[in-house]
């Protein structure tokens, strides 16, 4: 799929699980639970959220390469961008499952599954409430933090793109569309990736099934009360509560990144005000003792 520049270092360490889940499957908890398994990181869109103006503008070249045949995005490419990550899920990365899993074959490969219906609602009550806008203040908010914050304007820009070519629909609106884009992206992790190397999962399935497929042991903690070690309660993360507060918490911050870029572009115009008469008054006074 074409060539670009390489350096070894790119891929810092193996890529060994490919979790195939879209958003609000489970992602969020799956993270944590491969966190505790030793597996250190798990790509997933907090990790485009904590560094959209390093990582946007790739993920727009993958999804313009994928859906539109625009330029290429191939191994080398990964590696630049996931090369310190040792698993990936949710979106963006859940969207290239195919192509992750035939550039890194050795990877283990996990289809994180979700009732349709079920994700259709928990989308429409989290993702799309916090894409649209409440109310007009909100809306100038976001305008506010976009003309002030490169971070929203990176963000924004892949969501251009998200939406663009892969979720070409209106959640909100168009409800069997959206099932049906659900359904043909779980369809295409099934015929693209060999049956031998899926696992069918979902999170409700606990430890057992998922440290059995990864080969490691189920964690475990001590025990309060007794004092012994016992299975670990498995992570039940990112809640419709849980993603409201994140929600409000990015917003925030990108709120202060803006009210602070305002106030260097208003120390910029006010040094520029001073040095401007400074350079008038004494152009005045050199006039005055020529004249």
């Amino acid at each position: 799929m074409g060539t670009s520049t390489f350096s070894p270092s790119d891929r810092v360490v193996p890529m060994k699980v490919i979790v195939c889940g879209l958003q609000r499957t489970g992602t969020m908890s799956m993270r944590h639970a491969l966190w505790q398994l030793g597996f250190h990181d798990c790509y997933h869109m907090h990790s485009l959220v904590d560094k959209p103006a390093r990582d946007a503008p790739q993920w727009v070249r993958a999804l313009e390469a994928k859906y539109a045949g625009k330029g290429s995005f191939d191994r080398q490419d990964w590696d630049r961008l996931l090369g310190d990550c040792q698993g990936v899920c949710d979106l963006p990365p859940a969207l290239f499952g195919p192509e992750l899993a035939e550039c890194y074959p050795d990877a283990k490969v996990i289809i994180l599954n979700r009732d349709p219906e079920a994700w259709y609602e928990s989308v429409l009550k989290s993702i799309y409430a916090m894409i649209h806008p409440s109310s007009p203040l909100v809306g100038l908010r976001r305008l506010y933090c976009f003309l002030l914050d490169e971070q929203t304007r990176c963000m924004a820009q892949y969501v251009k793109a998200l939406t663009t070519y892969a979720l070409t629909y209106d959640h909100g609106k168009e409800k069997e569309k959206a099932i049906a884009w659900y359904k043909d992206s779980y369809q295409e992790f099934r015929d693209r990736i060999p049956e031998h190397r899926r696992f069918e999962y979902a999170v409700g399935d606990g430890w057992g099934p998922l440290c059995e497929y990864l080969e490691v042991p189920i964690p475990q903690v001590k025990d309060e009360a007794t004092g012994e070690l016992v299975e670990a309660p498995f992570p039940r993360l990112n809640d419709r509560s849980s993603f409201q507060a994140i929600t409000t918490s990015m917003w925030a911050k990108g709120t202060t990144r803006a009210n602070d870029n305002l106030l260097k572009l208003a120390g910029k115009a006010s040094l520029l005000g001073v040095v401007g008469y400074a350079g008038y008054f004494g152009y005045k006074m050199l006039l005055g003792r020529r004249v």
